[in-house]
C-alpha cells in the first residue's frame, strides 16, 4: 500500500507517479517563551508515544538553563563535578535509575506536568538543573537564545531511512543551508564529532536517539545564548578538550557587523524551510499558544 501522500495520474499513454512531499507538522513552542527542559521533554515523550499512530513531527523549543548528559556521558566533563555532593554524583551516574535518580527516562504522559517526579541536581554557583537523559553524545547546555529541534520522524517509512548516522547527515546538512544562505555564516562539519562547527568553534550540536526506528531528541543551534555556560569552568562542551563554542551573534561580532542578532523565532523558519528541502518533507506550522493544553 503507498503512502497517502503519493499519488498516481493516469494518462492516455503511460501512467505518472506525482510525488508529494511528505507533511510534517511544526509544534512551535516559541512563542511562549522559554520552557523548561523537564516539560519539553514530557511533551516529547507524549509524541513518541503517539508517533505510532499519528503523524511526522517537529518539536520547536527555547528552554530555560540547564544541563544535559547523554546516556552514556561522562559526568566528569561538569567541571564543578566534584564540588557536588556523593549523593548528586550518584543520583547522575551512568548506572543511576529509578526514583532518587536525575534520569528523565520515564514516560510522561501529562506535557504540562512538571515533572517533579524526577527533580534535578543543580550546579553549584549558577543552581542550573542537570539531567541525563536518553540521548547519544556526552554534556551540552540549552538556554534563552538557543534554537532546540526535535524531530520525531518514524524512519521506517519514506522518505526518510532506517539509519540514525543518515538522519545526523541530514540535520548537519540542514543547519549549514540555513547558515550560508539566511546568515553568511560557513559552517563545516567535523570527520570526527556530530554537528556544525565555524572554524574550530561549535554552533550547533546534534545527539539523537530512537524507539522502534522512530527518532527523538535532536539539534540545538546557538542564535544568541549567554555563552558563559559553555565555559569550561563549568563544562566540558561535548566532552571535547581544547574546542569552543560559538553562536550567530558571535560570529557576526567578530566580523565587524553592528546588527542586532535574528530572533530565535527567525532562525526556526530558516531551519524548516531547509529541513524541506533537504529530507523532501513539507512542514505545516502548528503554533502553541498559551492558551493550549
Amino acid at each position: 500500500m503507498k503512502p497517502r501522500w503519493l499519488s498516481t495520474t493516469t494518462t492516455t499513454s503511460s501512467t505518472t507517479t506525482i510525488i508529494r512531499r511528505k507533511p510534517v507538522v511544526a509544534h512551535n513552542f516559541l512563542s511562549r517563551g522559554c520552557i523548561p527542559y523537564s516539560k519539553g521533554w514530557a511533551f516529547q515523550a507524549q509524541q513518541l508515544q503517539q508517533r505510532r499512530a499519528t503523524e511526522d513531527s517537529l518539536l520547536l523549543f527555547e528552554h530555560g538553563p540547564v544541563y544535559t548528559l547523554g546516556r552514556g556521558a561522562n559526568e566528569q566533563h561538569l567541571t564543578f563535578y566534584h564540588q557536588l555532593s556523593d549523593e548528586e554524583r550518584e543520583r547522575l551516574s551512568r548506572t543511576s535509575r529509578g526514583p532518587g535518580s536525575a534520569r528523565l527516562d520515564r514516560w510522561c504522559s501529562d506535557s504540562d506536568s512538571d515533572s517533579d517526579a524526577t527533580p534535578p541536581v543543580l550546579s553549584p554557583t549558577r543552581k542550573v538543573p542537570i539531567y541525563r537523559v536518553e540521548r547519544g553524545g556526552q554534556v551540552t547546555f540549552h538556554g534563552p537564545g538557543q534554537l532546540v529541534i526535535y524531530p520525531i520522524f518514524d524512519l521506517q517509512r519514506a522518505p526518510f531511512r532506517k539509519d540514525l548516522h543518515w538522519l545526523v547527515r541530514q540535520l548537519e546538512e540542514s543547519i549549514l543551508r540555513a547558515l550560508q544562505t539566511n546568515y553568511d555564516i560557513e559552517g563545516r562539519r567535523d570527520e570526527i564529532n556530530s554537528g556544525v562547527w565555524v572554524g574550530h568553534d561549535k554552533i550547533a550540536a546534534i545527539g539523537v536517539s530512537a524507539s522502534r526506528w522512530i527518532t527523538y531528541h535532536g539539534l540545538a543551534l546557538n542564535v544568541a545564548p549567554d555563552l558563559s555556560y559553555f565555559d569550561t569552568s563549568q563544562i566540558l562542551p561535548c566532552g571535547l578538550d581544547g574546542r569552543g563554542v560559538t553562536s550567530i551573534a558571535k560570529v557576526w561580532e567578530e566580523r565587524g557587523e553592528r546588527k542586532p542578532p535574528p530572533s530565535v523565532q527567525d532562525v526556526a523558519l530558516s531551519i524548516q524551510k531547509s529541513m524541506e528541502v533537504v529530507f523532501g518533507i513539507e512542514i505545516r506550522d502548528y503554533e502553541i499558544t498559551n492558551d493550549d493544553r
